[in-house]
């Protein structure tokens, strides 16, 4: 299994691909209108044209490719190396920093959208176009300013790379439990579905619940009862592997995802789940199907939590009412 996830980031990739698109065609306008009306007799006019040509492919792949990182990252590094065509065979410095610009804005594009792997491999790629281009440019580009350039399109890429990734993170966490928020769980598991069932390989969802929440409720009031649900959840998570994640679904309701694990597996760490304080829990498990979904596979799980209770409160002695004796 890849070192990085990229379901997280398959739903802003999906997002982004308007954006990308849209930013490719103004690109192809301003390249075809730079190439066609030349500020320099000498400028190369066949090479910009067809640098606006690709560039229109690439907004017109943006939308037709299906989502992927993977795909935008080929897509990005494909419009910086075009830019560097064009950026190199500049008579002006201004020619050239105006192209310099327009590579960092590919390095922010990516800072944006992609995985930090991802987004530091389009980065390296920007930041040596520049170096080659400002280097081969006919026009006179001193070393010093390209190094301010390059810097400086590092600084605002990670910059913009950082605090991207803080919001997301906080958007789609539970601030009591530390697990996934609803809407951040259900789109990491739908990425991590469709792996599974693209590699064959097996995964098991574990439906947790805390047993009569409302009497620890009751019992140890509000603030409390969080404490004691945010310690087993933090249990909970500790012992997960870094593929696996767990995501809070409801009041007291969890479902924990396990990449590479099958029922019987999942079963063994759903026994232990329940086990590891003293707030009690119980736990339903499901295994993925060729032919699940999202949805079937949550829903087994779901019925197989409701069966796990329904042992639990068949197996409760049953309590005797004692009443005087009738005189």
């Amino acid at each position: 299994m890849p070192a990085t996830d990229e379901g997280p980031h398959v739903e802003r990739d999906r997002e982004l691909r308007p954006q990308l698109a849209a930013a490719f065609l103004v690109v192809s306008l301003l390249v075809a209108f730079g190439g066609l009306t030349p500020a320099d007799p000498d400028t190369a006019v066949g090479r910009w044209v067809a640098v606006a040509s690709l560039y229109a492919v690439l907004a017109v792949l943006a939308l037709a490719l299906p989502a992927a990182p993977r795909t935008t990252q080929a897509i990005l590094v494909t419009g910086v190396l075009a830019a560097g065509v064009v950026t190199g065979s500049c008579h002006s410095a201004q020619g050239v920093f105006t192209g310099c610009l327009g590579i960092i804005l590919a390095g922010q594009l990516a800072a944006y959208a992609l995985d930090l792997r991802r987004a530091l491999a389009v980065g390296a790629v920007c930041v040596s176009t520049i170096a080659v281009a400002a280097s081969v440019a006919p026009a006179p580009v001193r070393p010093s300013s390209t190094v301010v350039v390059v810097v400086l399109g590092l600084m605002t890429s990670a910059l913009l790379g950082r605090q991207t990734h803080c919001l997301r993170v906080d958007a789609g966490t539970d601030h009591l439990t530390g697990a996934l928020s609803r809407g951040a769980f259900y789109e990491r598991l739908s990425g991590a579905v469709d792996r599974a069932q693209r590699t064959s390989r097996p995964l098991a969802v574990v439906a947790l619940d805390i047993d009569d929440f409302k009497v620890v409720n009751a019992t140890h009031g509000h603030l409390g009862a969080d404490d004691l649900m945010a310690s087993l959840v933090g249990a909970w998570r500790a012992d997960l592997d870094r593929h696996a994640f767990v995501g809070r679904v409801g009041g007291d309701e969890f479902v924990a995802v396990l990449p590479g694990h099958d029922a019987r597996l999942a079963r063994g760490w759903a026994a232990l789940a329940s086990s590891w304080t003293a707030l009690p829990s119980s736990a339903g498990v499901a295994e993925l199907r060729a032919d699940d979904t999202m949805r079937t596979l949550l829903a087994r799980a779901d019925a197989d939590l409701f069966a796990a209770k329904q042992r639990k409160a068949d197996a409760e002695p049953t309590r005797t009412v004692v009443t005087d004796p009738v005189a």
